[in-house]
């Protein structure tokens, strides 16, 4: 078995190769774009590739496609002794990361496929657009106080209150930009019902995206962005686990027999945590015993301690979603002083 450390860059790449005693057997740049593919592909030995999880990766993925090796990716933030070395060069990188490989010292990273990646970039253009037009009517708002016109009631960025803004009477400069922002808008609104329209077309042909519907505040777009984000559910062996992964569990730091709860830890991806505090917001409205579970924690807490752990218990109700293949299904509210069932679990005690 051969261990091969690559310290992966878009022109060229860093190659470190051992042998399972440890022994340097090949050191050297390589062209990533076919030279790289060669030289694994002319390998004598079986051999396990480990590379950072950085930007392009996708690509290095498809230059390595029908190459006989294993290709592993480690997470960068948990490899620090590589960022803390003095003498940090891509050589020493590349060895370090064969060497991790060789040991198994390493925190290894999910690949998702070609077609989960491919949806993942959907849905984060789709939220990208979202948060440009957020920023276009916060800028409408600026540019309507710089002019010192009235704040007036409800969304003035509804049909009705349209015309309001078209015909409103501004200094030229002002009514100019105001034009062009409101062309702007209409542009970003056409193209997020574009999105929106494939996503739901999406959705309609996926049995998985209609289970995560009936959770409450859980739409097209959350029930895409979680299937995208998450790729396999089965690499999450419990509902907690996935809870981790959505960064909604709470961090501790203990010392002997002192014990200090922090916030949630807020690991993972930061596009599925949001959608699901997003849609607790909402859930909390429309789920009677969540609603229950939230004011009780929110008069002992805070309101943003609260939702973080209706946003957990939703995380843990598409766990079990995903993996049993059955709908959400809401609870009562509980009795006063007995615990609150997480959303998918029996309430059976096991063992």
């Amino acid at each position: 078995m051969l261990y091969v450390g690559l310290d992966y860059h878009t022109r060229k790449s860093q190659v470190s190769i051992l042998d399972e005693f440890g022994e340097v057997v090949l050191e050297g740049s390589v062209e990533t774009s076919g030279e790289l593919a060669s030289l694994l592909k002319d390998l004598p030995d079986e051999a396990r590739v480990l590379f950072e999880a950085g930007h392009g990766w996708p690509r290095l993925v498809r230059e390595l496609e029908g190459v006989p090796v294993e290709l592993e990716m480690c997470h960068p933030v948990e490899n620090r002794e590589i960022a803390r070395d003095r003498r940090k060069s891509d050589r020493r990188d590349a060895q370090n990361l064969a060497g991790y490989l060789m040991t198994g010292i390493y925190k290894k990273v999910y690949m998702p496929s070609e077609d989960v990646r491919a949806q993942r970039q959907f849905v984060r253009s789709r939220a990208s657009l979202s948060r440009c037009r957020t920023m276009a009517k916060n800028g409408i708002h600026g540019l309507l106080g710089y002019a010192g016109v009235p704040k007036r009631d409800g969304d003035i960025f509804a049909k009705r209150q349209r015309k309001y803004l078209e015909k409103l009477e501004l200094p030229g400069e002002v009514r100019e930009v105001l034009d062009i922002d409101l062309r702007l808008l209409d542009v970003q609104d056409e193209l997020i019902g574009m999105l929106d329209k494939r996503i739901a077309e999406m959705n309609r042909h996926d049995p998985t995206a209609r289970l995560l519907k009936t959770i409450p505040g859980v739409g097209d777009f959350t029930a895409r962005v979680i299937i995208a984000q998450i790729g396999d559910i089965r690499r999450f062996p419990s509902d907690g686990s996935f809870a981790c992964y959505c960064g909604l569990t709470p961090g501790q730091r203990q010392s002997s027999d002192k014990l200090r709860m922090k916030g949630i830890t807020k690991e993972g991806s930061s596009m599925l945590r949001w959608c699901l505090v997003q849609s607790a917001w909402i859930a909390v409205r429309m789920d009677p015993s969540l609603r229950e579970f939230f004011r009780n924690l929110a008069s002992r807490k805070d309101s943003c301690t609260a939702i973080c752990a209706v946003a957990r218990k939703l995380a843990i109700a598409v766990w079990h979603i995903m993996t049993k293949k059955v709908p959400y299904r809401a609870r009562k509210p509980q009795a006063e002083g007995k615990p609150v069932v997480a959303p998918g679990k029996t309430g059976r005690k096991s063992g």
